[in-house]
């Protein structure tokens, strides 16, 4: 649901920016793509932190509160990273790295920010433990993993 609010972001991003200059639907397919793909990751980066804080704190709050402490800095370090890169094609000669540029550098700029550590962490902090309950009869079937290294 997050990840759509992601793609659904971005996708008004394309909007505004091909109100400026043509966008070619190719830089559209690929800009989603790109988005969701960088979206996973990011996600799969602070919850496994949320987890491991989890299974060693048993509060939820406090897991949320130590994934952002503990992750949330590489999230937003990455994210920067790529939207420099991103922002960076934005200025060379031909079009469509020029609109790929601004479109990925919005894209990842919104999801990182404003969907991964803004909203998810708001999300889990309201569901409270609810977020980390697993149905007995799934938890049966599933491999017991820990992420917690202590």
């Amino acid at each position: 649901m997050l990840t759509m609010a992601g793609l659904a972001a971005s996708a008004g991003s394309l909007v505004l920016i091909s109100h400026l200059f043509p966008v070619s639907i190719w830089a559209m397919n690929f800009a989603m793509m790109f988005a969701l793909a960088l979206g996973i990751d990011y996600t799969v980066f602070l919850l496994a932190s949320a987890k491991e804080h989890y299974e060693r704190t048993g509060d939820p709050k406090e897991a949320m509160v130590g994934a952002l402490a503990h992750s949330g800095r590489v999230i937003f370090a990455a994210a920067g990273v790529m939207v420099a890169v991103f922002f960076t094609f934005a200025l060379s000669g031909p079009l469509p790295p020029k609109e790929m540029g601004i479109v990925l550098g919005v894209a990842v700029l919104l999801d990182a920010a404003l969907v991964r550590l803004v909203l998810l962490p708001v999300i889990l902090r309201l569901t409270g433990r609810a977020a980390w309950h697993t149905p007995a009869w799934l938890d049966r079937v599933l491999p017991q993993i820990s992420f917690s290294h202590g």
